[in-house]
């Protein structure tokens, strides 16, 4: 399975269908994705989003936070005075596009 793939995604698997009719040779055999949700992640397009509480000090003051990636934690700075619901990017710790992996 490629990575980057996404529900809905197709492969197709050249030569793996019903062999054709009066000995012809095989079809093609197209597979469907379904990609289960994740417990730590959400997925919006080729991004990962997760949902990392702080406290009302660290909001007010900033801080520094572990967060988990597909590889391993890494730090993100909250600044000063952010505000709730907002959103902080690091960027390429995402999924990589379909056939750029």
């Amino acid at each position: 399975i490629p990575a980057g793939v996404d529900n809905g995604s197709r492969l197709r698997l050249r030569g793996e269908g019903e062999p054709g009719d009066f000995g012809g040779p095989h079809g093609d055999l197209y597979v469907v994705i379904y990609v289960d949700e994740d417990k730590v992640f959400s997925r919006r397009g080729q991004d990962l989003v997760i949902a990392a509480e702080i406290s009302i000090v660290q909001a007010i003051l900033g801080a520094k936070i572990e967060v988990p990636t597909l590889d391993e934690p890494v730090t993100l700075e909250i600044p000063k005075g952010t505000q709730s619901g907002k959103i902080l990017r690091i960027k390429g710790l995402g999924l990589p596009h379909l056939g750029n992996a």
